[in-house]
């Protein structure tokens, strides 16, 4: 999730790269989702076991979450600095 990024440097070096880490927040949202995900999985998982059928509620809940955490990442690698 860290950025590089060149620009000139100085006469002893020909090239500086910078590093941009990404911001708290959005390292905690994603973490989050990732909670979330795994929150979805369980409760799947335990209403298979459970009633034996598949819940179509529960898995557009997981399709999104899984789409939100994409998005997220591809956005923020994606937006200029």
């Amino acid at each position: 999730m860290t950025r590089r990024s060149s620009t000139p440097g100085t006469v002893d070096r020909r090239v500086r790269i910078q590093e941009q880490q990404p911001p708290e927040g959005f390292v905690l949202i994603i973490g989050l989702m990732i909670l979330f995900f795994v929150g979805f999985i369980i409760l799947e998982v335990v209403h298979m076991v459970m009633m034996g059928t598949w819940n179509d509620a529960i898995f557009n809940g997981i399709m999104l979450i899984v789409g939100s955490i994409v998005g997220s990442i591809f956005g923020y690698r994606e937006a200029p600095p």
